[in-house]
This record gives C-alpha cells, sequence and structure tokens, in this order.
C-alpha cells in the first residue's frame, strides 16, 4: 500500500496500519494456555456445529485460518474462531504478558502501527493487560 501510495504520489500523511486483536494473558504460559483452552471449551458448549453455517467473508477467514492449524506462529489460537460465532469470531494470542508482548512487537515490526487489545470479562482483562502487558510495550 505504501509503495502504490508512493507510485501514485499521494501528497497525504503516511499510511498506517491497524490490528484488533483478543490477548489472553495470564502470569505464565502454562495458565494462560490452560485458561484458554477451558473459555473455548466452555463457549463450544453453546456452539451447534452441526447447524448450516453462511458465514460472513471475515468469518470464513478465520475458518480457512483455523484449518492451517490450531496455534500459528507462537501463541496465535484460531480455536475461538471456530467456536461461537458473533462475538466470539476472532483469534487469541495467549501466553504470558512477555509472550504477547513479544508477538505484538513482531507485528509492529510488519508496519502495524495502532493496536486494539480487548479480552472478556472486560474489566477484569483490562485491569490485567494494564498492569501486565503494556508496562512490557512502552518504549
Amino acid at each position: 500500500m505504501r509503495t502504490l501510495g508512493d507510485e501514485l504520489g499521494r501528497a497525504l500523511p503516511p499510511l498506517q496500519f491497524g490490528l484488533r486483536i483478543t490477548t489472553f494473558v495470564r502470569d505464565t504460559t502454562e495458565q494462560a494456555w490452560a485458561d484458554a483452552e477451558a473459555k473455548v471449551a466452555e463457549m463450544a458448549k453453546t456452539h451447534d456445529r452441526s447447524a448450516p453455517r453462511r458465514a460472513a467473508v471475515g468469518q470464513q477467514r478465520l475458518l480457512d485460518l483455523a484449518a492451517r492449524g490450531e496455534v500459528l506462529d507462537d501463541n496465535l489460537y484460531t480455536t475461538p474462531g471456530t467456536v461461537g460465532g458473533g462475538g466470539a469470531g476472532t483469534t487469541w494470542l495467549v501466553g504470558s504478558a512477555e509472550d504477547v508482548a513479544k508477538s505484538l512487537r513482531r507485528y509492529q515490526d510488519l508496519g502495524i502501527t495502532h493496536f486494539v487489545l480487548s479480552d472478556t470479562p472486560y474489566l477484569p482483562e483490562i485491569r490485567r493487560q494494564g498492569a501486565q502487558l503494556l508496562p512490557l510495550l512502552r518504549d
């Protein structure tokens, strides 16, 4: 996109890129994976896999990504995007604060300039992100 902008002689501020991703942070990598898998198992209880799916394009992309593996890179958990639909249609970065910060830094190295981090329940997870993850991301 940047190259194309340059070729077209764009006289605008440089392009910036954002990523919205769920972060699943716990004190240890092992605890994060145990809790993440338990949360997905709970979500799966209410998800009817036999129902016909008419996935939106974005949801279909998540399903295609999940078909490549349950975990991509070091800690991108694709399974949540296969259960629950609706707000559960997502991938999660799972691990300790250090694990997740490392992954976010790699996205930054690829050109991502803005992040929207989330998880539910919102208040406890935002507190965890603020206390454990954000200090690792400050320059």
